[in-house]
């Protein structure tokens, strides 16, 4: 037998209203009901740690969250240093700059790249970004 919500919210109502089922029976099977998907979440988590850095990040931290535990512990972030930084932000620059051009423009400046590097590039995408 398959009831959607609304069936299922009255047959309680009913079965509760003629005395047979009693309330605690439902409180009961409700405190099992939250400890089976705070196991599974723990399960999950622990498969997700197996998992490495295939595992997917916004799952793990939703998972750890879920299971009372904090995101870092979970997976401890790791820092970059301040030259990375530096090169991610200038790469998304460039990105940014070179996904406006047209195909022409955009084999220029990565021709210019190639030979002088990504500073040089970022310049000549914004001269022709402008005109």
């Amino acid at each position: 037998m398959k009831l959607d919500p609304r069936q299922s919210h009255y047959v309680l109502q009913t079965l509760l209203a003629r005395r047979q089922v009693v309330a605690r029976h439902v409180r009961q099977i409700l405190r099992d009901w939250k400890k089976e998907i705070a196991a599974l979440r723990d399960r999950l988590a622990r498969l997700e740690e197996l998992g490495g850095r295939g595992a997917a990040k916004a799952g793990r931290k939703t998972v750890a969250k879920a299971a009372g535990k904090t995101a870092a512990k979970a997976r401890a972030k790791r820092r970059l240093s301040p030259r990375v930084l530096a090169l991610r932000r200038q790469q998304g620059r460039y990105m940014g700059l070179v996904r406006r051009l047209t195909e022409a423009e955009k084999a220029r400046v990565r021709g210019l790249r190639e030979k002088k590097g990504l500073p040089a590039a970022i310049r000549l995408a914004l001269s022709l970004g402008r005109s």
